[in-house]
């Protein structure tokens, strides 16, 4: 029988994957939809299908230039907000997206929450410069 290793904080690594990916998939499908409703939340159907793919995206791989132009999505604080502002932009229309962008604000709050709970560290993906994007060549610019 195996023993409980208490000395290694557990990896929720999947857990987060799949989470990320259920978040991108909603907000593209809800992106889609507003691009068909009304002409006038056109652009903003398309700002959030970008960001949704951006999502999906970073799931796989993370240039270091855009953990430089883009830090806000290697934290959970950063990652919460922005899922926050999607849930936002979709508080409108029919009632299944009202659904869906209250299930996003619920995940960005808990996201938030997690910033502050020291025993859960961020999947390598989200880690940044602490996570498997280290690089010694890039220096501060400040």
């Amino acid at each position: 029988m195996d023993s409980i290793n208490l000395s290694e904080p557990p990896k929720y690594t999947i857990i987060f994957k799949i989470i990320n990916f259920i978040i991108a998939t909603l907000s593209i499908l809800c992106g889609l939809s507003e691009i068909f409703t009304k002409f006038d939340y056109f652009f903003q159907g398309i700002l959030i299908i970008l960001i949704g793919f951006l999502i999906i995206y970073l799931e796989f791989k993370i240039p270091p230039k855009l953990f430089t132009y883009f830090s806000s999505f290697f934290s959970f604080l950063g990652r919460g907000s922005i899922y926050i502002i999607i849930a936002i932009l979709n508080l409108h229309g029919s009632f299944i997206r009202f659904i869906i962008a209250l299930f996003i604000l619920l995940v960005g709050i808990v996201y938030i929450g997690l910033e502050f709970i020291n025993n859960i560290e961020p999947p390598a993906n989200m880690s940044g410069e602490n996570g498997f994007i280290n690089n010694d060549e890039f220096d501060d610019i400040i």
